[in-house]
């Protein structure tokens, strides 16, 4: 999710906390951490008297949009399916 969040504009992690919702600070840290770590986003610092931080895909992060949005339809028209497997 947080690959598609920032491919829509979303590149501060206040902005990606609020899209999210339920997402906890420290979990949504260590996501992001990840996903630079792995070369699929860029982690920009500004050095402005408030720290700012903005996120960016990588060309390898764009490479994922695809699959990304492939499987997003694929859950979308597999819904009533896959609701029903859920335990209740």
């Amino acid at each position: 999710m947080l690959i598609y969040y920032i491919s829509t504009g979303l590149k501060r992690p206040g902005e990606l906390q609020r899209k999210i919702g339920t997402a906890d600070r420290r979990v949504l840290a260590n996501q992001l951490n990840e996903l630079v770590l792995h070369s699929f986003v860029s982690k920009v610092i500004f050095d402005t008297k408030v720290p700012k931080v903005e996120y960016e895909l990588t060309d390898l992060g764009k490479s994922l949009l695809p699959i990304i949005l492939n499987l997003e339809a694929w859950g979308e028209n597999n819904r009533a399916v896959l609701e029903k497997a859920l335990p209740v």
